[in-house]
């Protein structure tokens, strides 16, 4: 019985209070109108500028209880030699009630940071990366959106991000889309200035692009 007790508990603290997974995400539409739920989510990093972060989400129903709506504060919190400093807030209104946040990695020389604020709505997520610069302490966010599959074939594309550059702009990825044996090839990798919110194929893929054939 207490080993029982002893595994109960271990598992509501992993699922609740200091999660160690790179992603977590929450449904707004459980809440009732005017309700709010606080979660805490701790990422690993292990660099020399960072040795974890915490991410604290403030989720609350500011709609009814026909029609909920969505509002979500985000404060980020970086950890290093026991000591924590805030990054950045941010508050925002997702159009879907599911929700999340997911740790992408960092650059290669470390010094940026890449978080995804995603929102789900059936079988789609919508991208929202987030990349902070641990150097200057500046951070952008962008919607990702169909700025990469609004110009690709109608092949059921979707798009995920893939890392972050030195320079801080984010590369996506496009898999195949669907059917995969109807010219919907691999649409392979893209990078979005964060600065400026363009989109460009990189040129190691810069072939694939066919329309299905009938």
């Amino acid at each position: 019985m207490k080993r029982f007790v002893l595994a109960l508990a271990l598992v509501v603290l992993t699922t609740r209070a200091f999660c160690w997974s790179k992603e977590m995400e929450f449904d707004c539409g459980e809440l009732g109108p005017g309700a709010s739920q606080s979660y805490l989510q701790n990422f690993a990093v292990g660099n020399k500028f960072v040795a974890r972060l915490t991410v604290a989400i403030e989720a609350s129903n500011v709609g009814t209880a026909e029609v909920p709506k969505c509002r979500v504060k985000w404060t980020v919190n970086a950890v290093s030699a026991g000591r924590s400093r805030l990054l950045f807030h941010h508050t925002d209104d997702p159009q879907h009630n599911l929700n999340g946040v997911a740790f992408q990695g960092t650059s290669p020389d470390g010094s940026k940071l890449l978080l995804d604020f995603f929102s789900s709505a059936g079988e789609r997520t919508g991208h929202r990366p987030v990349v902070y610069d641990l150097v200057s302490g500046q951070w952008q966010i962008r919607d990702v959106g169909d700025a990469v599959t609004r110009n690709l074939p109608a092949c059921n594309y979707f798009t995920m991000l893939s890392g972050v550059t030195d320079e801080g702009d984010v590369v996506l990825y496009v898999p195949k889309g669907l059917p995969i044996d109807a010219g919907c090839p691999d649409q392979g990798e893209w990078l979005l200035n964060m600065k400026t919110g363009t989109v460009a194929r990189l040129e190691a893929h810069a072939q694939p692009q066919t329309q299905p054939s009938r």
